[in-house]
This record gives structure tokens, sequence and C-alpha cells, in this order.
């Protein structure tokens, strides 16, 4: 099972990227890592990560959230 902690952070700083750290377009409702191996971004194009470059770009910053994943122990 998976928890998701949304992070709220400063866009003057940038994105919050790490491992364990997603970006969720709510426009399309995908979700992309943070920190993909490839350039990805969601269905929608609102989020786009290009890793050649070390940018993302977002069209829309109020439609996007970025959360921290953790497995949860099942019991």
């Amino acid at each position: 099972m998976e928890e998701r902690r949304y992070l709220n952070f400063n866009l003057d700083h940038g994105y919050p990227v790490g491992k364990g750290i997603y970006y969720e377009c709510i426009i399309c409702g995908d979700v992309i890592p943070s920190h993909p191996e490839e350039g990805m971004g969601c269905s929608c194009r609102n989020i786009f990560i290009d890793v050649d470059a070390g940018r993302v770009s977002i069209k829309n910053e109020s439609q996007f959230k970025a959360f921290e994943k953790r497995e949860q122990k099942g019991g």
C-alpha cells in the first residue's frame, strides 16, 4: 500500500527532486517520477521533464502537485 505526503515548497527555489518524489498532474491525473532516467511528461503535457537539459517544465503550476511516496507496511 502506498502513502502520499504532499509537499509544500517555494517555487522560487525550484521544484523538489529526488528519490521517492513524484509529480502529479491535476489535469490528466498522471504521476511521473521527479528524477526519471529519460525525458518524460504527463499525457496532457502540462508537466515535462527534460533530463538532458536538467529542466522541469510546468505549463500550469496551479494544476501540479509534488509528493513523496512511501510504502506502508501491511498488517
